[in-house]
């Protein structure tokens, strides 16, 4: 299993309270970290972003995949799927990065989870029996199974956009609105919170913002 050797962080070091924040296929885009300031800013506690894709993330400047050639796109897609094959790898790496956040600080007490894209997979796997996260979310998902809503266990979010599966987001709502928030954003795009997000559009950063 790899290990997670890296992690952005951002906020209180004093905090009791703490934000793991899965980045989406693109890794450190200036919107992640500038949606994990924002997180820390609005819920006042420390955020951590592990680097759990490394060198398989997609450069940032190749969002679209359309300013490169065939082949180029090709070995990005190859290099990131390849890595994300088996999703149940990162819930390890996850648990073994927390021993170590754990020991930088120690005053933490209580875990929440948030991802976006495939990392919105990556907090619904983190979400089931047993977990030490307390609450959980995801924006605009990708790769959702049937089972995922089913086995969330705690407080859960879940934001979509207007690109994903209707039927995937309605059964997420079915099950978890009792005990979560499920909202859809039909004028938002797939990664409308991450690094596909537009943030000098005045539009596109309110929906950002109220996501």
């Amino acid at each position: 299993m790899d290990l997670i050797n890296f992690e952005d962080v951002t906020g209180p070091a004093t905090s009791k309270s703490v934000i793991v924040f899965i980045y989406d296929a693109y890794g450190y885009s200036g919107q992640i970290l500038f949606a994990a300031d924002t997180l820390s800013e609005l819920s006042g506690t420390l955020v951590i972003v592990p680097d759990i894709l490394g060198e398989a993330a997609i450069p940032p400047k190749y969002q679209s995949l359309d300013e490169v050639t065939e082949e180029e796109k090709n070995r990005l897609l190859t290099k990131f799927m390849d890595k994300i094959n088996n999703f149940h790898d990162f819930p390890g790496q996850i648990l073994e990065g927390m021993e170590r956040w754990r020991t930088s600080w120690p005053l933490i007490e209580k875990w929440g989870i948030f991802g976006l894209c495939f990392g919105g997979k990556v907090a619904a796997l983190m979400s089931r029996n047993g977990t030490p996260y307390v609450v959980s979310g995801q924006a605009h998902p990708s790769f959702i199974a049937n089972e995922d809503p089913e086995l969330v266990s705690i407080p859960h979010i879940c934001l979509a956009s207007k690109d994903e599966d209707p039927e995937n987001i309605r059964k997420y709502k079915m099950i978890l609105d009792e005990r979560g928030y499920v909202n859809t954003y039909p004028d938002s795009i797939h990664g409308w919170m991450g690094t596909k997000a537009d943030l000098e559009d005045s539009e596109k950063n309110s929906l950002f913002s109220r996501g």
